[in-house]
């Protein structure tokens, strides 16, 4: 509900900077801030004025010298032959001859305008009668018109702020439309075609110019000229503006601060052409592509706005603060095209601290709640929080849910402790069946499996080569481990379960033991039992007393030797071994000796080279003892009558020595192979009675003593079994 709300408030907001984009851009809000960096970057990229661009000023020195204002036409005519008569590529004489004076004067001037054929003369507007709105061009006195090469407007409209950027090249539309006084003389100096016609302005009927630095334009007084002091070369092909630059009269406008603030009509004219002539007019964009581009970089940040967090977001806000920025001095630096970005700038202004005090507010109240939520699970008293903990209401709601959260977080570590301190292994899905969570038991089995890899089960299990017994709910490994699993849902509305793998590899083999003891006992045990009895109940003649007390001394030998392996593997298995110093050959040696009786009866030798010096370890005596024994025994029964047993005691590399004992029988059966030390296991009873602890025997003590051993043997060859012992 929470979010559903804040999305729209978010939307609301959204669509609220879109309409004060669109507001501010064709209401011109911000276009006071958007000239202000059209002046930035037109300071900062001033051109500079072709060196043909000739400034004539009217000036109050010239003034001083000719006379008082206005002059007398003639005095015109004389200036424009002057100048013609230096080779000007084009004049444009920028005084408005609208009105008639004197019939000999206003006949010098069209005279002179006539022979020179390269000046242009401006015109203004005035209200056309009986409308509003309508204008009409007020050309000047017809036989001077006439006598012009060309006439061109000079109206000019300042900007919101007053300063003057912006010319039309072509005011009006259509067939009425009328070139500006700029255009006029270049097209007569040669530098632009018919602007009606054709040319590289004929599209831009409006255009800013970016303005050279004051006094840039070579300029020299009228006075001069008419006296003849410039040298004719001065005017050679020259671009020649001819106008009133006094102050006193008046035909001054303002401009931007890098240009002077105040410019002359004939100075401004001047930085037009010569914008012109280097192909440095400034186009405003087109509307609807700034307006595109500005919707953009709303969209950007209010895309940040809901997917980031506030401190990203304010970098992206500033990003696209500093973009919009640099964007606007590219596209006038590159392209001449003068982007306003204001509008966007004052959208990102408002809606950064609005979201801002949106989401503190939607924070505050969060804070406020969950403070209410946690207080009775981290046991803290009532109340808002400690005196001092926060400088205003949301840093105490912070400081509070602080307290509270580390409250609940040492329960929950409390909790997160006792899970990992469980023996048992256990692990977290989700509603898709993915592993989640796994305590410490877990990773010891799976690794880091069960946090990183989102495994589902089945992969899980596959990671430690397990298989999975769904009817015994039973996970055996491939090692030879089996775990027990049991499961319980957490929340059966999303499918989350919560599962406990418990190890029972020891209870599985205890209960295999119990089940071979229980055999054993039935069985083996039983058997030589019954055969006294049935020995002792014998009445028939079949047998001699001496005959049946040899048997019953057999089967009670069989029986003690059963009963003597049983209890010497169950003493090992459950009290270890105990370790002393121990001289190694002796032991061996001595095992050797006790086999000699057994091995003489099956014509057996037994062999040993004892090392030449004495061999310690620390070992437990008895049981090497033993182990051996059983070793001997079984290689002396199991060898051919005139076989050998070879006994060897290597000191290996200082670390382990090694004991084998080896013999030329026939070697083990293939079922024996397969577990040579399997308690109760298959074994050969062509020798006599045989339980098959023996070997089980010797595989504990080599455990034991933390050792390996191995077995070689080959049908027909004999059998050879080799220990590794650590001598500590």
């Amino acid at each position: 509900m929470l979010k559903t709300r804040l999305f729209a408030e978010w939307f609301v907001l959204f669509t609220a900077m879109l309409a004060l984009l669109f507001a501010a851009q064709l209401r011109g809000w911000t276009e006071r801030f958007d000239l202000a960096l059209l002046d930035l970057e037109a300071s900062i990229n001033t051109p500079a004025i072709d060196p043909r661009i000739i400034l004539v000023e009217i000036d109050d020195p010239s003034l001083e010298e000719v006379g008082a204002w206005p002059w007398d036409r003639a005095i015109h005519a004389e200036l424009i032959r002057r100048i013609d008569s230096y080779s000007p590529a084009a004049i444009g004489y920028d005084v408005l001859f609208i009105e008639g004076t004197d019939e000999a004067s206003d006949a010098a001037l069209a005279s002179a305008l006539a022979d020179s054929g390269k000046v242009v003369l401006p015109h203004s507007f005035g209200p056309k009668p009986n409308t509003v709105r309508g204008e009409v061009p007020l050309y000047p006195l017809p036989m001077l018109r006439d006598a012009a090469s060309a006439v061109g407007h000079v109206a000019l409209t300042p900007d919101a702020d007053g300063v003057a950027r912006r010319f039309e090249l072509v005011r009006g539309e259509g067939g009425e439309g009328y070139p500006h006084f700029s255009v006029r003389l270049l097209e007569i100096a040669g530098e632009l075609q018919s602007y009606a016609v054709s040319g590289p302005f004929r599209r831009q009927t409006s255009a800013i110019v970016r303005y050279g630095a004051r006094g840039s334009v070579s300029a020299l007084p009228a006075s001069a000229v008419l006296s003849g002091s410039v040298p004719p070369e001065f005017f050679k092909g020259a671009i020649v503006f001819v106008g009133a630059t006094s102050p006193g009269l008046g035909d001054r406008y303002s401009v931007p601060a890098h240009a002077g603030r105040l410019l002359t009509g004939a100075e401004m004219q001047a930085h037009l052409a010569n914008a012109m002539l280097s192909g440095n007019l400034i186009e405003k964009a087109d509307t609807r592509l700034a307006l595109a581009l500005q919707a953009i970089v709303i969209a950007l940040l209010f895309a940040s706005f809901w997917r980031l967090s506030p401190r990203s977001a304010l970098i992206v806000a500033i990003l696209l603060t500093a973009s919009l920025f640099v964007g606007s001095i590219l596209s006038l630096t590159v392209f001449n095209i003068w982007l306003p970005v204001g509008g966007a700038l004052l959208a990102i202004v408002i809606a950064y601290p609005l979201w801002g005090w949106r989401r503190l507010a939607s924070v505050s109240r969060f804070l406020e709640s969950e403070a209410a939520s946690l207080r009775e699970l981290a046991r803290l008293p009532t109340g808002r929080t400690q005196s001092g903990e926060g400088f205003d209401v949301v840093a105490q709601q912070v400081a509070l849910l602080k307290r509270l959260t580390k409250g609940v977080s040492s329960n929950l570590k409390l909790i997160q402790d006792v899970i990992d301190a469980d023996p048992d292994v256990m692990l977290v899905t989700d509603g898709d069946g993915r592993v989640t969570m796994g305590n410490f038991a877990a990773e010891n089995l799976f690794g880091a499996a069960p946090k990183s890899k989102n495994f589902t089960l089945d992969e899980l299990f596959a990671q430690v080569d397990g298989i999975l017994d769904k009817e015994r709910d039973e996970l055996n490994l491939a090692d030879g481990r089996s775990f027990w699993m049991a499961s319980a849902h957490l929340d059966e509305d999303v499918g989350s379960k919560v599962l406990s793998l418990r190890e029972v590899t020891e209870i599985k083999k205890a209960e295999r033991q119990r089940r071979e003891t229980l055999e054993f006992l039935s069985h083996d045990m039983r058997s030589p039992q019954v055969a006294i009895i049935s020995l002792a109940r014998q009445a028939d003649e079949a047998l001699s007393i001496e005959e049946r007390f040899a048997r019953i001394t057999e089967q009670s030998r069989r029986t003690l030797k059963l009963t003597e392996d049983f209890v010497q593997i169950a003493r090992i298995s459950n009290e270890g071994v105990e370790r002393e110093e121990t001289e190694l050959g002796s032991i061996v040696q001595e095992a050797a000796d006790r086999a000699y009786p057994l091995a003489r009866k099956y014509s057996v030798k037994v062999l040993f080279d004892p090392p030449g010096e004495p061999v310690f370890a620390y070992v437990d005596g008895f049981a090497i003892a033993r182990m051996l024994d059983n070793l001997i025994s079984n290689a002396v029964k199991y060898s051919p009558e005139g076989g050998q047993i070879l006994i060897t005691l290597d000191e290996g590399d200082g670390e382990a020595f090694e004991i084998s004992v080896a013999d030329t029988g026939p070697g083990l059966s293939p079922e024996r192979k397969q577990a040579p030390f399997a308690r109760f296991g298959a074994r050969d009873t062509s020798k006599g009675p045989s339980s098959g602890l023996g070997l089980a025997y010797v595989k504990q003590v080599v455990d034991r003593h933390g050792g390996t051993i191995s077995v070689e043997s080959e049908e027909g060859k004999g059998t050879r079994f080799v220990i590794h012992l650590p001598y500590q």
